[in-house]
């Protein structure tokens, strides 16, 4: 009995199977950008039942669909009749749509508090398993000022026809329309149509079993080829190789090929202006796909695309009006940012230079893709629809109610992260695979910030990228003492990021020996690492932000022993004492600029330092006539409060130099040790 009692609860805690089978549609469909772009498109399975249906929950993608995530399982029945409360159409907009969601949500069964996609009760209305996608070449035409009689030639290979759906306001008042032509459809056909198209947005194909309606969706999915032609819009996929400061890409998305600003890519200028002219922090990255550069060149076509957008996904996360720079004066850049910002009241996403490129201005790099893949669809329509009736956009009031709506702004809000206090930002911080640099650079990325994480040991580099988020933490393989590899280092900087806005020297040795007997090697060595080395990353940081001309902050980690010298330890004294006045005469020199320069002076940091190795505790212990257990306690009670400094404690402190909480310090060198040295 109690073996049949276990089995029973195996069982139920088994998937449901309509549950399962929305993964797998899910799955299969959101990863092709041809068929959804930014996580875009939603789907749903009904119960065998008919008493629940499992959909797409809000916000998310539906490639990353599995079965703890990514979905809502609500009440069919009650999704379904929603629909015939007209009354909500007599609401104001805001107050309908806030109304609907409210309602959608209080249907769910689990998990508790998902929110269900905002077309739930359009797919109550349709057959058992249903697809809705965004395929760039039939939007061609469903984006074409002739889709209606375009799409007829398109589907008379089909084995139904179609039900064509004008645009109408996405939400509840979409689905009251899809309703009342259903109804008019079933009236004609004697059944559902298996096709529902969209009018600049896409396709719905729904069917009674999963795989004739994967069948069906790719069928359909590829109407429209003749006329966009072989177009694709390849999804912007980084693949980093912790190499040279070089990355490895498919689907390109820059080029680093405008070193020092003599390119005419100058992506360092165009972030530079955006920043200056309002612009809150942002990532930025040039799209050198040759579908970007094919549409840049074309003026026409550019010409087109400032008359608006096309689609509701294209508004949400690429802004309805491109900014676009013409000319190579990023001061005039500069005035025309902040004109588009007055009269839009908005930041721009998408930036054009006619004959030279498309940009990309976003808060974080999951978020470059999905503005990457949206607005590459945008360029295949307008390429494809130049000739004939032309393109058709959204109006001003159709573009206004997605501009304010707030399901899409809840999309939109989950990919930016906005809330962070460094978010939108680019950091380079050096020897950041191990102890202080990677404690600094988690904190940096815990902050919303972007992280080129430079360090010599690219097994370690690629071991700890591991932790992080996808494109958070970018490894580099750099050595600091050679100016090639540096300059490199920075160059990633500038193609994945568009820039640089923080600096961060952090790595370094501490060889400790008795002064008679220190050898030659390891003293060059240090100052190598720890003072030429600061000086070719900085150098290198000053040439990147006088570019820019925005502003920065360059944060050299020195030591207490900067400003107290230890025992035992000549170059380790001169070289951190070295970094604290090398940080002054670069204040002095970059102040007028907006850079600010500091020093973090740490105590002694144990945690995952490369330094406090068991060489260097055994000669510690050796100094002070202790054993080497008794090391880590004895220093950390030379401190008045007595506490170990960890790595975190070190990055708060990096943090508050860095923010704009201490944009008034520049010239400085902020103690983190416990009280043990106290700067007078």
């Amino acid at each position: 009995m109690a073996s049949q009692s276990r089995a029973r609860k195996v069982a139920r805690r088994k998937p449901p199977r309509a549950l399962l089978e929305l993964i797998r549609i899910s799955r299969e469909v959101g990863c092709d950008p041809d068929l959804v772009q930014g996580g875009g498109g939603n789907t749903s399975v009904k119960s065998k039942d008919g008493r629940t249906m499992f959909v797409k929950a809000s916000g998310t993608s539906l490639g990353q669909m599995d079965e703890s995530h990514g979905w809502a399982e609500l009440e069919l029945d009650a999704a379904r009749d929603l629909v015939n409360e007209r009354q909500l159409l007599k609401l104001p907009a805001a107050t309908r749509e806030a109304q609907v969601l409210s309602r959608l949500q209080a249907m769910v069964h689990c998990p508790l508090g998902a929110r269900p996609s905002v077309e739930s009760n359009l797919h109550a209305l349709l057959d058992r398993v249903v697809i809705h996608t965004h395929p760039v070449h039939l939007n061609t035409v469903l984006c074409a000022r002739d889709s209606k009689d375009a799409y007829r030639k398109l589907c008379r290979g089909l084995d139904q026809e179609p039900l064509y759906l004008p645009y109408v306001d996405p939400g509840f008042v979409l689905a009251v329309r899809l309703a009342d032509e259903l109804r008019g459809y079933v009236d004609k056909h004697g059944r559902l149509p298996s096709v529902v198209l969209l009018e600049n947005h896409g396709v719905f194909v729904s069917h009674r079993d999963v795989g004739p309606c994967l069948k069906l969706s790719a069928g359909v999915t590829r109407l429209g080829t003749r006329r966009a032609g072989t177009a694709r819009v390849n999804p912007l996929t980084v693949d980093w190789t912790p190499s040279s400061g070089r990355r490895a890409s498919k689907g390109k998305i820059r080029s680093s090929s405008n070193s020092g600003g003599s390119g005419e890519a100058k992506i360092a200028e165009v972030r530079g202006a955006l920043l200056r002219g309002g612009v809150s922090p942002t990532l930025v990255q040039l799209d050198a796909s040759d579908l970007a550069r094919r549409f840049a060149t074309n003026r026409d076509a550019v010409k087109l695309a400032r008359r608006g957008a096309f689609t509701p996904d294209q508004i949400v996360y690429c802004r309805t009006y491109p900014l676009v720079l013409s000319g190579a004066n990023p001061d005039a850049w500069q005035k025309a940012v902040a004109r588009y910002r007055e009269r839009y009241q908005i930041d721009p996403r998408v930036i054009l230079r006619p004959g030279v490129g498309v940009y990309y201005a976003v808060s974080n790099l999951v978020e470059m893709q999905v503005v990457a893949e949206v607005y590459r669809s945008a360029m295949i329509t307008i390429l494809s629809n130049q000739g004939g009736a032309g393109p058709r956009f959204l109006t001003r009031r159709k573009a206004a109610f997605i501009e304010g709506w707030e399901v899409e702004a809840f999309r939109a809000q989950l990919l930016s992260g906005s809330a962070k206090r460094l978010v939108g930002r680019v950091a380079l911080v050096t020897g950041a695979a191990s102890g202080l640099g990677l404690g600094i650079a988690r904190g940096l990325i815990d902050a919303g910030a972007v992280v080129i994480a430079g360090d010599i040991d690219s097994d370690l580099l690629a071991k700890t990228s591991q932790e992080f988020s996808r494109g958070t933490y970018l490894p580099c393989l750099a050595n600091v003492t050679d100016e090639d590899s540096v300059a490199a280092a920075f160059r990633a900087a500038e193609s994945l990021g568009g820039g640089l806005d923080i600096l961060v020297n952090a790595a370094g040795i501490a060889p400790s020996f008795p002064l008679v007997d220190f050898p030659i090697g390891a003293w060059q060595r240090t100052l190598d690492l720890n003072l030429t080395g600061y000086f070719l990353c900085a150098r290198e940081a000053a040439r990147l932000l006088l570019r820019q001309n925005a502003g920065g902050s360059i944060i050299n980690v020195t030591s207490k022993s900067g400003l107290e010298a230890s025992k035992s330890n000549s170059a380790y004294n001169a070289t951190k004492a070295g970094e604290i006045h090398l940080m002054r005469g670069w204040a002095l020199e970059l102040g007028p600029h907006g850079v600010r320069v500091n020093c973090i002076a740490p105590g002694n940091v144990f945690k995952g330092s490369k330094i406090w190795n068991e060489t260097y505790i055994r000669s510690a212990a050796k100094k002070k006539g202790i054993r080497p257990e008794e090391v880590i306690p004895y220093y950390t009670s030379l401190s008045p409060l007595g506490q170990e400094i960890e790595p975190d404690d070190v990055a708060s402190g990096v943090l508050y130099l860095v923010s704009d909480e201490g944009r008034k310090v520049s010239g400085q060198t902020l103690v983190v040790d416990g009280g043990q040295v106290m700067v007078r």
